[in-house]
């Protein structure tokens, strides 16, 4: 599925004003007007964003915006750039841009010639899209550019132009507002949150919305926050009746969306004869639902692979099953509708799903959308449901992968749109798990096994790197989980385990000459050779915003040192156990005979935490964070 990214829409935008109601000096922008409260930790200024949407009817609008930004240096550069995505809705039909230096003076005047026009789109196979863009690099900063333009809407309007005054973070706000009018025949929906100026005006013929900012200082990036959805202000607004290429509906709920989905879906089901043929033979010999439906998924694993198509109202409505099964390929919609019409043929029900990747929840009271970016599909089995992946021809049957799990997904049935709430993991069954032994020499070198195991998280991550069995691939994977200088690797064994709690697993032998320091007769040995634990490092000494753990996990390691001949004990890392309300550390390391054993377990909770936590969760991280650089001191006798 796909929502066409409102990509100038973030910015941009216009209310015409005229010349005498600034003047000369306003008008060029100079840096030296820029509050000094507004220069505070930003990249780039948005000294004025202004947008103007005027609906005339249920399909056509014209949207004009200006932006002007100030990119104060290197780091904000992209901040300057303009961007628009068109289709057979959308088209640029008016741009001009100015660019100026610090003290106001016109440098450039950008035509609509100037800008780069491109037709390929996200790697798509088919689409209507057309993507025009403008950057402008300069060696002196700061500077100002200027974007005024016009778009016109046609053929269906599912959305307003999203309005965030803020471009990201690092970036401050002198002035940014939306107006959106509609006929009063119309009646639109909207969502807002964070401190925004809002009003409604009405007239004869027409409702007017308006949305506004001024003087937002710049937000600094925290470590561990919240998505920047949930931290900087927006307004969404959209109508409630739309028209979309002459598929027509009502998004006052979710309920009555979906039926709009199912009427995209009508009469796409249908296969070959000889394919229900194949289907049915193929199932027979399974006696439960779940053996047919794994069956079935893993025909359709085999037989196609994902491809972008997105032509007009194919944005929305899936490819029909008949051609996915000639062709066999499609997109998330298509391939879901094919494995669903596979499902159908062998008398199982199964229902098609709209999810969003992005954000957990579905707004209850604002069905919109922007939110639904994607497709799966669900199948009743009982008390228990199956959800299946279906653009991903590698992931097991039966997992639910890390972007979709715990999400919200509208259920298309035959009455309309259901929400329901998808399994999730357990942070604990997120885990890792490691085993090392290590030889070393009296020189601070070492000879050892190495043998890792990753679920889940860390199965999503490198699955494809241990199917390919490609050993310079292998090496790298293993480089990017241990932190031994100058490391040589003997043979690899590497295997997948698809399971419903999938994982991967390696094993290998290898060799280090610079492992431990050497000291005059002491060696300095570190405790922990892992590179990857998952513990962030957070420095600030305050807190803006709520600490967010989307992803708990868990990471065991046992390690066994053998000593070299002649050598001993001086010192070991301390024992600790640190247990706190986002997560355990524990670590105990002991001698028996020649060898040092050490165990540690690395628990970190999911969650959002009060920002008020900060500095416990800061004092957790910086301990274990610690602790992990421990070194183990070995005499020679």
């Amino acid at each position: 599925m796909i929502n066409k990214a409102f990509r100038c829409v973030l910015f941009i935008l216009v209310i015409a004003f005229s010349f005498s109601a600034y003047s000369a000096d306003k008008l060029s922008y100079p840096v030296s007007e820029i509050a000094d409260s507004l220069k505070k930790n930003a990249y780039a200024v948005v000294r004025l964003n202004r947008q103007d949407f005027v609906q005339s009817d249920i399909n056509h609008a014209v949207y004009k915006y200006t932006k002007v930004i100030t990119v104060l240096n290197k780091q904000g550069e992209e901040y300057g750039d303009f961007s628009f995505s068109g289709d057979k809705f959308r088209e640029l039909s008016s741009f001009s841009g100015i660019v100026r230096d610090a003290a106001g003076n016109v440098v450039r005047k950008i035509k609509k010639s100037d800008l780069i026009t491109s037709t390929i789109s996200d790697g798509a196979l088919a689409t209507d899209a057309v993507d025009i863009m403008y950057s402008y690099k300069s060696a002196a900063y700061p500077y100002t550019v200027e974007y005024e333009c016009q778009e016109k809407w046609k053929n269906g309007i599912v959305v307003y132009p999203p309005f965030y005054p803020y471009l990201g973070f690092y970036t401050s706000v002198e002035s940014s507002s939306i107006r959106i009018e509609v006929p009063s025949n119309l009646t639109l929906r909207k969502y807002s949150s964070g401190d925004l100026v809002l009003s409604e005006e009405k007239t004869a013929t027409s409702v007017v919305y308006t949305a506004s900012a001024e003087n937002l200082p710049a937000v600094e990036y925290e470590a561990l926050s919240p998505s920047y959805r949930a931290i900087f202000p927006r307004t969404l607004m959209a109508p409630s009746d739309f028209c979309y290429d002459s598929y027509c509906g009502n998004m006052t709920d979710w309920k009555n969306y979906g039926l709009w989905v199912n009427g995209l879906l009508k009469g796409r089901d249908q296969l070959p004869p000889v394919l229900v043929d194949q289907l049915k033979n193929m199932t027979v010999q399974y006696k439960t639902t779940k053996e047919k439906v794994k069956a079935v998924f893993e025909y359709m694993q085999k037989n196609t692979r994902y491809v972008s198509i997105q032509l007009g109202i194919g944005g929305f409505q899936p490819m029909d099953a008949m051609t996915v099964s000639k062709s066999g390929f499609s997109d998330c919609k298509g391939l879901t509708n094919y494995m669903g019409a596979l499902l159908k043929a062998i008398d199982i029900p199964s229902y098609y799903c709209v999810i969003s990747l992005k954000e957990k929840e579905l707004f209850a009271d604002y069905p919109n959308f922007n939110q639904a970016d994607h497709v799966i599909l669900m199948v009743p089995d009982g008390k228990d449901s199956l959800w299946l992946e279906c653009t991903n021809q590698t992931l097991p049957f039966g997992y639910i992968h890390q972007d979709i799990a715990g999400h919200d997904a509208l259920v298309i049935t035959s009455e309309g749109g259901v929400l329901k709430r998808l399994p999730s993991y357990t942070d604990k069954e997120n885990k890792i798990e490691s085993a090392v032994k290590l030889v070393l020499d009296e020189n601070g070198g070492v000879t050892g096994d190495l043998a890792l195991k990753e679920y889940l998280d860390g199965f999503e991550q490198s699955f494809s790197v241990i199917e390919s069995n490609d050993r310079e691939r292998l090496i790298r994977y293993i480089n990017s989980n241990v932190q031994i200088p100058k490391v040589q690797v003997g043979q690899i064994e590497a295997s997948v385990d698809k399971s419903q709690y999938p994982s991967v697993s390696l094993s290998a032998p290898f060799t280090a000459a610079d492992f431990a320091s050497k000291t005059g007769s002491r060696l300095f040995v570190p405790i922990y050779p892992m590179k990857q634990s998952g513990i962030p490092v957070l420095t600030a000494q305050n807190r803006a915003h709520d600490i967010y753990i989307s992803k708990g996990f868990t990471d065991t390691i046992s390690i066994t040192f053998v000593m070299p001949e002649g050598f001993d004990v001086e010192s070991l890392p301390k024992e600790m156990n640190i247990d706190s309300s986002f997560g355990l550390f524990t670590c105990k390391s002991e001698k028996k005979d020649n060898r040092i054993l050490y165990n540690q377990m690395i628990d970190i909770y999911s969650g959002q935490y009060d920002k008020s936590k900060y500095k416990e969760i800061k004092d957790f991280f910086n301990k274990i964070n610690s602790a992990l650089k421990q070194k183990m001191v070995l005499k020679k006798l």
